[in-house]
């Protein structure tokens, strides 16, 4: 990119394929790499659009046709953004986790669920807020940013997934578009995937918490807290920065810290989503007996993301969390038992400053700091690997059948 900088931006775009002819590398557009699929998929999404009397969805399945074949998302992110109908449709190139060179290359996936419109207006309060947990973030006013404040919540049930979204580990929500043009203008939705949430409390995090929580903190274990920190977590991704200064010139934090974006991010989304409900109940969003159960529920529910193995965002993300409480005491590993006891008072202490710490990471664009709190933390340790030993027999994760797709 260096020696040829006119074609750098199509080489870095989210959605070419690099491919080499000869000594050079040559920019693939999707709509041509991956042709012999996208055509057919916009005539099935055309085809769909003529179904439906939902003018949003409607309009949503004819901009993301038109962008299978444009490559420009923008338009089609917008329509989604604005999309209200009982069918959500999630389709299209969204994640880099794959890309694992410089976190660049989206891959594409389908989410179908069926909205809850009660459930999602009991919720969409605390969008309005989003502004405010920007404001109470532990780091200089100079850092904090503002974004998009649409930002809609969906609580769905999910009945069908492919491509990306269908892989080993089954996303129990996410936040999109990752476009921050769009963020900018009208934030990003959040969509949480209620019946898999349920599931995997009931299936993985209870069975998780029984083996390695201390009997005096089993109680505490609240599917509620695993909800609300979900939620957070999603909020989360739409706070704190979006762009850094490099050279002169604004870019985004996911370009500057290139590879090691997605795992910093994922355990900022978590440790800030476990930050900002601690915010939410000192404003009494929710009673002051849910302090307790957030701050178990939160330190036991990594457990569950680091065993996708720390070759994964969420994963990583999640042991650098476990590490960094392990060493400052906000946990503790009794040897006898081989079960952890939280403390309350330190862990609220080492969530505040792990926020401040990768938040001042992301806003300096420091790929050398991210790499490096990555190298020392974000590994599978003694303490955590004599835990996860104890949880061999509980599965790692779910894997939803679609009996009429198929």
């Amino acid at each position: 990119m260096a020696a040829h900088p006119d074609e750098a931006e199509a080489l870095t775009n989210l959605f070419t394929v690099v491919k080499r002819d000869g000594d050079r590398l040559v920019p693939v557009w999707y709509s041509d790499a991956y042709a012999e699929w996208l055509v057919p998929a916009a005539d099935k999404l055309r085809a769909a659009a003529a179904l439906t009397s939902n003018e949003s969805l409607k309009a949503f399945l004819i901009a993301r046709a038109d962008a299978f074949q444009s490559n420009d998302y923008y338009a089609s992110d917008k329509a989604w953004m604005d999309l209200d109908s009982r069918v959500e449709v999630t389709v299209g190139p969204y994640e880099t986790y794959e890309d694992e060179l410089l976190g660049l290359k989206a891959s594409f996936e389908c989410f179908v669920t069926v909205s809850d419109p009660d459930a999602s207006a009991r919720l969409s309060g605390y969008k309005a807020l989003l502004p405010a947990m920007e404001q109470n973030l532990p780091v200089p006013d100079e850092v904090k940013t503002v974004r998009g404040a649409e930002s809609p919540i969906r609580v769905v049930d999910l009945v069908y997934t492919s491509g990306d979204a269908r892989k080993s580990v089954q996303t129990i929500a996410f936040n999109l578009p990752n476009d921050e043009r769009v963020r900018k203008e009208k934030g990003a939705k959040k969509v949480m995937l209620r019946n898999l949430i349920e599931t995997k409390f009931d299936r993985i995090l209870r069975p998780i918490a029984h083996e390695i929580l201390a009997e005096s903190q089993q109680g505490e274990l609240s599917a509620e807290a695993f909800f609300n920190e979900t939620l957070f977590h999603e909020l989360s991704h739409s706070l704190g920065p979006a762009f850094t200064t490099k050279g002169g010139e604004q870019v985004e934090v996911r370009l500057a810290l290139q590879a090691s974006y997605s795992p910093l991010e994922e355990a900022k989304a978590d440790v800030m989503g476990a930050y900002n409900i601690l915010f939410m109940i000192d404003g009494g969003h929710f009673p002051k007996d849910f302090r307790k159960k957030l701050l178990v529920s939160y330190f036991i529910g990594l457990f569950r993301s680091v065993r996708f193995g720390v070759a994964e965002a969420h994963g990583k993300g999640a042991a650098l969390q476990i590490n960094r409480f392990l060493e400052e005491g906000a946990a503790t590993l009794d040897p006898t038992t081989g079960k952890f006891t939280v403390d309350e008072a330190k862990l609220e202490q080492s969530i505040a400053k792990l926020v401040h710490d990768i938040v001042m990471i992301q806003h300096a664009g420091d790929k050398a700091a991210a790499d490096a709190l990555l190298a020392k933390y974000g590994d599978v340790s003694a303490p955590m690997a004599a835990a996860l030993s104890k949880v061999a027999h509980v599965p790692v994760d779910i894997r939803p059948i679609y009996p009429l797709a198929e």
